[in-house]
Protein backbone atom coordinates (compact mmCIF):
# COMPACT_ATOMS: atom_id res chain seq x y z
CA UNK A 1 0.00 0.00 0.00
CA UNK A 2 1.82 3.23 -0.93
CA UNK A 3 0.31 5.91 0.39
CA UNK A 4 1.59 9.59 -0.53
CA UNK A 5 3.00 11.45 2.84
CA UNK A 6 3.73 14.14 4.20
CA UNK A 7 5.73 13.00 7.16
CA UNK A 8 8.09 10.19 6.59
CA UNK A 9 7.03 7.38 9.20
CA UNK A 10 10.06 7.85 11.20
CA UNK A 11 9.21 11.47 11.85
CA UNK A 12 6.03 10.80 12.92
CA UNK A 13 7.29 8.15 15.25
CA UNK A 14 9.74 10.54 16.83
CA UNK A 15 7.01 13.24 17.08
CA UNK A 16 4.18 10.46 18.55
CA UNK A 17 7.39 9.66 21.12
CA UNK A 18 7.09 13.32 22.29
CA UNK A 19 3.22 12.85 23.16
CA UNK A 20 2.16 14.34 19.62
CA UNK A 21 -1.39 14.25 19.46
CA UNK A 22 -1.29 16.06 16.02
CA UNK A 23 0.90 13.13 14.76
CA UNK A 24 -1.88 10.38 16.22
CA UNK A 25 -4.43 12.25 14.26
CA UNK A 26 -2.13 11.97 11.02
CA UNK A 27 -1.72 8.37 11.80
CA UNK A 28 -5.46 7.85 11.94
CA UNK A 29 -6.20 9.72 9.31
CA UNK A 30 -3.55 7.59 7.06
CA UNK A 31 -4.15 4.48 8.34
CA UNK A 32 -8.41 4.54 9.60
CA UNK A 33 -9.85 2.98 6.80
CA UNK A 34 -7.71 0.28 5.53
CA UNK A 35 -7.76 -0.94 9.48
CA UNK A 36 -11.49 -0.86 9.50
CA UNK A 37 -11.16 -2.93 6.13
CA UNK A 38 -9.54 -5.53 7.19
CA UNK A 39 -10.76 -6.10 10.22
CA UNK A 40 -14.58 -6.03 8.67
CA UNK A 41 -13.35 -8.92 6.17
CA UNK A 42 -13.16 -11.35 9.54
CA UNK A 43 -15.72 -9.86 11.97
CA UNK A 44 -18.39 -8.87 9.22
CA UNK A 45 -19.69 -6.50 11.75
CA UNK A 46 -19.15 -2.34 11.62
CA UNK A 47 -19.63 -2.19 14.96
CA UNK A 48 -16.73 -4.19 15.99
CA UNK A 49 -14.87 -3.57 13.21
CA UNK A 50 -14.64 0.23 14.62
CA UNK A 51 -14.08 -0.81 17.82
CA UNK A 52 -11.06 -2.87 16.75
CA UNK A 53 -9.78 0.05 15.19
CA UNK A 54 -10.20 2.87 18.05
CA UNK A 55 -8.29 -0.50 20.80
CA UNK A 56 -5.19 -0.14 17.57
CA UNK A 57 -5.02 3.29 17.72
CA UNK A 58 -4.66 3.20 21.67
CA UNK A 59 -2.32 0.84 21.78
CA UNK A 60 -0.56 2.73 19.25
CA UNK A 61 -0.74 6.05 21.69
CA UNK A 62 0.22 3.92 24.94
CA UNK A 63 3.12 2.52 23.32
CA UNK A 64 4.51 5.28 21.69
CA UNK A 65 7.57 5.77 23.98
CA UNK A 66 8.61 2.30 22.62
CA UNK A 67 8.13 2.64 18.88
CA UNK A 68 11.13 4.86 17.11
CA UNK A 69 12.97 1.51 16.58
CA UNK A 70 10.03 -0.44 14.69
CA UNK A 71 11.44 -0.68 10.97
CA UNK A 72 7.70 -0.53 9.32
CA UNK A 73 4.44 1.26 11.33
CA UNK A 74 2.63 -0.03 8.55
CA UNK A 75 3.61 -3.08 9.58
CA UNK A 76 3.67 -3.45 13.32
CA UNK A 77 -0.44 -1.62 13.04
CA UNK A 78 -1.28 -4.37 11.12
CA UNK A 79 0.04 -6.77 13.48
CA UNK A 80 -1.73 -4.88 15.86
CA UNK A 81 -5.05 -5.26 14.36
CA UNK A 82 -4.14 -9.23 13.42
CA UNK A 83 -3.86 -9.92 17.22
CA UNK A 84 -6.86 -8.14 18.42
CA UNK A 85 -9.17 -9.02 15.63
CA UNK A 86 -8.07 -12.77 16.81
CA UNK A 87 -8.81 -11.78 20.20
CA UNK A 88 -12.04 -10.67 19.56
CA UNK A 89 -13.15 -13.58 17.43
CA UNK A 90 -11.96 -15.54 20.76
CA UNK A 91 -13.42 -13.76 23.58
CA UNK A 92 -16.78 -13.80 20.83
CA UNK A 93 -16.39 -17.60 20.18
CA UNK A 94 -16.17 -17.83 24.39
CA UNK A 95 -19.30 -15.10 24.87
CA UNK A 96 -21.52 -17.36 23.01
CA UNK A 97 -20.46 -20.80 24.46
CA UNK A 98 -21.02 -19.38 27.56
CA UNK A 99 -24.09 -18.05 26.76
CA UNK A 100 -25.82 -21.17 25.44
CA UNK A 101 -24.83 -22.81 28.39
CA UNK A 102 -26.62 -20.67 30.40
CA UNK A 103 -29.80 -20.45 28.59
CA UNK A 104 -29.71 -24.40 28.90
CA UNK A 105 -28.66 -24.26 33.27
CA UNK A 106 -32.02 -21.54 33.24
CA UNK A 107 -35.58 -21.10 32.45
CA UNK A 108 -35.90 -17.49 31.78
CA UNK A 109 -39.14 -17.20 32.72
CA UNK A 110 -39.03 -18.50 35.90
CA UNK A 111 -35.41 -15.88 36.05
CA UNK A 112 -37.95 -12.88 34.36
CA UNK A 113 -37.37 -10.66 37.22
CA UNK A 114 -33.97 -11.59 38.52
CA UNK A 115 -33.01 -10.83 35.04
CA UNK A 116 -35.11 -7.01 34.88
CA UNK A 117 -33.46 -6.30 38.64
CA UNK A 118 -29.77 -7.57 36.77
CA UNK A 119 -30.48 -5.22 33.84
CA UNK A 120 -31.76 -2.13 36.47
CA UNK A 121 -28.19 -2.56 38.49
CA UNK A 122 -25.95 -2.64 35.38
CA UNK A 123 -27.68 0.15 33.46
CA UNK A 124 -26.65 2.05 36.95
CA UNK A 125 -23.76 1.15 36.69
CA UNK A 126 -23.18 2.26 32.96
CA UNK A 127 -24.59 5.60 33.92
CA UNK A 128 -22.08 5.79 36.68
CA UNK A 129 -19.13 5.07 33.99
CA UNK A 130 -20.69 7.75 31.74
CA UNK A 131 -20.63 10.20 34.83
CA UNK A 132 -16.93 9.55 35.20
CA UNK A 133 -16.04 11.09 31.93
CA UNK A 134 -15.26 14.46 30.92
CA UNK A 135 -17.98 16.53 29.90
CA UNK A 136 -16.96 16.89 26.21
CA UNK A 137 -16.44 12.98 25.81
CA UNK A 138 -20.05 12.35 27.84
CA UNK A 139 -21.55 14.44 25.11
CA UNK A 140 -19.89 12.65 22.40
CA UNK A 141 -20.26 9.71 23.72
CA UNK A 142 -24.33 10.02 24.18
CA UNK A 143 -24.53 11.79 20.61
CA UNK A 144 -22.84 8.44 19.15
CA UNK A 145 -24.17 5.88 20.80
CA UNK A 146 -27.82 7.27 22.56
CA UNK A 147 -28.59 9.17 19.16
CA UNK A 148 -26.62 7.31 16.88
CA UNK A 149 -25.05 10.38 15.30
CA UNK A 150 -21.83 9.83 13.09
CA UNK A 151 -18.59 11.32 13.90
CA UNK A 152 -18.91 14.04 11.21
CA UNK A 153 -22.34 14.86 12.29
CA UNK A 154 -21.29 14.60 15.68
CA UNK A 155 -18.08 17.12 14.74
CA UNK A 156 -20.33 20.00 12.86
CA UNK A 157 -22.77 19.93 16.19
CA UNK A 158 -20.01 20.53 18.49
CA UNK A 159 -18.32 22.80 15.90
CA UNK A 160 -15.10 20.36 16.12
CA UNK A 161 -13.21 18.41 13.58
CA UNK A 162 -14.72 14.37 12.98
CA UNK A 163 -11.20 13.44 14.11
CA UNK A 164 -11.08 15.31 17.39
CA UNK A 165 -14.55 13.62 17.80
CA UNK A 166 -12.66 10.47 17.43
CA UNK A 167 -10.16 10.94 19.34
CA UNK A 168 -12.75 11.66 22.41
CA UNK A 169 -14.58 8.38 21.63
CA UNK A 170 -12.00 6.79 22.06
CA UNK A 171 -10.75 7.63 25.24
CA UNK A 172 -14.35 7.18 26.15
CA UNK A 173 -14.69 4.34 25.48
CA UNK A 174 -11.69 3.17 27.02
CA UNK A 175 -12.51 4.83 29.94
CA UNK A 176 -16.13 3.05 30.37
CA UNK A 177 -14.48 -0.14 29.56
CA UNK A 178 -11.69 0.22 32.31
CA UNK A 179 -14.75 1.54 34.80
CA UNK A 180 -17.11 -1.32 34.11
CA UNK A 181 -14.32 -3.79 34.45
CA UNK A 182 -13.50 -2.99 37.67
CA UNK A 183 -16.50 -2.65 38.49
CA UNK A 184 -18.94 -5.16 37.00
CA UNK A 185 -19.99 -8.29 34.87
CA UNK A 186 -18.03 -6.69 32.34
CA UNK A 187 -19.09 -8.89 28.87
CA UNK A 188 -23.06 -7.86 29.65
CA UNK A 189 -22.34 -4.45 30.66
CA UNK A 190 -20.34 -3.74 26.89
CA UNK A 191 -23.48 -4.95 25.28
CA UNK A 192 -25.73 -2.34 27.15
CA UNK A 193 -22.85 0.13 26.86
CA UNK A 194 -23.15 -0.28 23.07
CA UNK A 195 -19.57 -1.98 22.82
CA UNK A 196 -20.68 -4.83 21.41
CA UNK A 197 -18.87 -8.37 21.56
CA UNK A 198 -21.04 -9.84 18.51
Amino acid sequence: MQIENKYEESTLLALLAQDSEYALQLVFDRYRNIIFKVAMMYVKSPVIAEEIVQDVFLKLWFQRKNLTEIRSLESWLFTITKNLTLNCLKKIGHEWTAREKWVKENDLSENNTDYKILNAENQQLLHQAIHQLSPQQQQVYKMAKEQGLSYEAIGKQLNISAGTVKTHMARALASVRLFLQQNGELPVLLIIAGIQLY
